[in-house]
């Protein structure tokens, strides 16, 4: 059965959320799928540097790839499914980017989705922070589907999200016949690797060998697909990886930047300012304020 026939789509988070202005994050490269219902408010995301303002009534959709910006000026209530592919190499999306983004929901899109909820509970995102959960070694772990006893539950689930899904296809994300269809699917390993490696060395020409291709082209095919090189993903990913145990460990800034695979304290540093614009404990301290002051907002 070909990955059309059985599309491997899995649920990672969902919930129903409000969101405000602390909801701003820049830059954001994912290897997931996240998937919004606006129910009231409004918020703005950028991809590509293309500006989608979302409304009440709108079903949006962030393909996987994409380089994603988010702003909220004042609040915004929605449902959100963040979904993963987890076959990489029968995935049936030749090309993320030529699906459409913003289409008008539904009544039955409504009632799809609310169901959903129905069936998924406590399946909350761990943190409102894209860069925390898109660096977690959870996203790679394979579903325990040894119990049946919730198997009808699970089939309509997966009904309902490859319908929701099935509405942002187009044939050009499908068929989009190009030197670069195939390798969407194959970068999939490559992006679980370093997303699983970040603190050992990772060098271009092993992450090729991946993808069954040659050091060069592996470079333009990943810079082409994701929008930058693979080291400067790379580099982009430690630091993410780094501003999470900032915030949520106890670990000292050495060891931080040892985890993340980089062994020179004044190195770590200078990449962090290079991505972020702050010194790491400045950094800590800012976001900390930060939270303190969001959890003390009234409902």
């Amino acid at each position: 059965m070909n990955g059309v026939d059985n599309p491997a789509l899995s649920l990672l988070y969902t919930d129903f959320c409000k969101v405000g202005t602390w909801w701003n994050y820049k830059n954001i490269t994912s290897p997931i799928y996240r998937l919004y219902l606006i129910t009231d408010g409004a918020a703005t995301i950028y991809i590509n540097q293309l500006k989608y303002k979302l409304k009440a009534g709108d079903l949006f959709l962030v393909p996987k790839f994409v380089t994603a910006s988010y702003e909220c000026l004042n609040y915004m209530e929605h449902y959100y499914i963040c979904i993963f592919d987890r076959s990489p190499l029968e995935g049936i999306i030749q090309d993320p980017s030529k699906m459409k983004l913003k289409i008008p929901a539904s009544s039955l899109d409504y009632a799809l989705i609310k169901r959903f909820q129905e069936l998924n509970p406590n399946r909350a995102l761990p943190d409102t922070d894209p860069k925390v959960y898109d660096n977690s070694k959870q996203l790679y772990k394979e579903e325990d589907i040894s119990d049946f006893s919730d198997l009808p539950s699970r089939i309509e689930s997966n009904g309902i999200l490859q319908q929701l899904f099935s509405r942002f296809l187009t044939t050009s994300s499908i068929t989009y016949m190009t030197a670069y269809s195939h390798s969407h699917n194959r970068l999939s390993t490559v992006i679980q690797h370093i997303s699983t490696h970040l603190n050992s060395r990772l060098l271009v020409s092993d992450l090729a060998d991946i993808m069954c291709v040659t050091p060069d082209h592996f470079t333009k095919v990943f810079k082409k697909i994701v929008g930058m090189g693979p080291n400067e993903y790379i580099q982009l990913k430690r630091i993410e990886l780094a501003q999470t145990l900032l915030l949520t460990s106890s670990l000292s800034i050495q060891e931080i930047a040892e985890h993340v695979g980089i062994f020179s304290q004044a190195q770590f540093s200078k990449m962090f300012f290079k991505n972020v614009h702050c010194s790491p404990r400045k950094y800590k301290a800012i976001q900390l304020h930060l939270l303190g002051s969001k959890e003390a907002e009234p409902e």
